[in-house]
């Protein structure tokens, strides 16, 4: 086989090789950094930026030596008119030493990449997780709903929200202590990730509230949180040599036509103040139109006095009155959902 021929295929190999690690690369790369379409931080960015322009310098500085390197020795078996045994082996070990601190190269900066890539993973995951009890934070859930919603607009695909509450938390700092109320909140927050780990997203929504999105119906949603009721009513939280008696109270709502995220986070909440209303230790479902009881009869009737609140007559009916009363409550949270979304225009 004519020298020139040798070299050019040796070349050609080793190019493409190079070619199908960056390929691979790159694919590990976007994996890496596109964590469900987070935002990475500018500065960490721009340092990861930097750090990889670095190492790409360095290696086509490599790769730039090895060609010229193939190409001086193209030139020399030119003159020569051919290579003998001695000089084809001289050739080979020159291509095999130029492979190895090539791939050298490659381990380390593949090496520094992986750290570099751990380091912004732990950053987005501390930007978008509440601390104490490991859930998602506010702001994870208000993107995620933002994603759930502009779906909701292009395909229409259906979701719904879930408030949870747990009853009576302030009790549990004042007669414990906050501690006792971290270890409760840290206690059914892991109930809710056991239950609902199917879910779009489970967050800390503030305070004992917490709120759930999936992409099911309403119906869907106020059944899981039934389920999720019933398991946390079942739990007995231990606190130095205290036993504490747990329950939470609910409320879902589904998003509807010519609706907005306001509306649906204004309906779950109305749900989940008309389970508080009617005795707590419930689970309530918006229909658009009035709260419904998703709990039974017997599940209530069941309960014990220190699990449960008696209801009053007029809090057993959960009528136009309550929701009237609710949509007071939560303007607030009306005129902060529509100035958020405003903003995203």
């Amino acid at each position: 086989m004519p020298t020139n021929t040798l070299v050019f295929l040796f070349g050609l190999a080793f190019g493409t090789s190079l070619l199908a690690i960056g390929g691979v690369l790159g694919y590990w790369l976007g994996r890496k950094l596109h964590p469900a379409g987070d935002v990475v931080d500018r500065q960490q960015f721009l340092v990861f930026l930097k750090n990889l322009s670095n190492w790409t310098s360095q290696f086509s500085g490599d790769v730039t030596e090895y060609q010229s390197k193939l190409t001086r020795l193209a030139e020399q078996a030119e003159d020569r008119g051919g290579l003998t045994q001695e000089g084809l082996q001289s050739v080979l070990s020159e291509i095999m030493s130029a492979n190895n601190r090539l791939q050298e190269r490659l381990e380390s900066a593949e090496a520094r990449l992986e750290q570099q890539t751990d380091q912004i993973s732990s950053y987005l995951s501390e930007a978008r997780t509440d601390g104490l009890t490991g859930l998602f934070n506010r702001r994870a859930l208000d993107k995620a709903m933002d994603g759930l919603f502009d779906d909701w607009k292009r395909q229409s695909q259906v979701f719904s929200l879930g408030l949870i509450d747990i009853d009576h938390f302030k009790k549990f700092n004042d007669t414990y202590g906050h501690q006792a109320g971290d270890v409760v909140l840290q206690r059914v927050s892991s109930i809710l990730q056991m239950e609902l780990q199917d879910s779009v997203c489970v967050a800390r929504y503030g305070g004992e509230e917490f709120a759930v999105l999936t992409t099911d119906s309403a119906e869907q949603m106020a059944a899981a949180l039934e389920l999720v009721r019933q398991a946390v009513s079942r739990v007995e939280v231990e606190y130095e040599e205290h036993r504490l008696s747990v329950t939470i109270s609910a409320g879902a709502s589904e998003i509807g036509l010519d609706d907005m995220v306001g509306n649906l986070v204004r309906r779950a909440d109305e749900a989940l103040y008309a389970s508080k209303l009617a005795g707590r230790n419930r689970v309530h479902l918006h229909d658009r139109t009035l709260c419904l009881l998703v709990t039974k009869a017997d599940a209530i009737a069941a309960a014990s006095p220190s699990e449960i609140d008696p209801p009053t007559p007029a809090q057993s009916r959960v009528d136009e009155n309550t929701q009237t009363r609710a949509q007071q409550r939560l303007s607030r949270i009306v005129e902060e959902e529509t100035r958020r979304l405003a903003s995203r225009q």
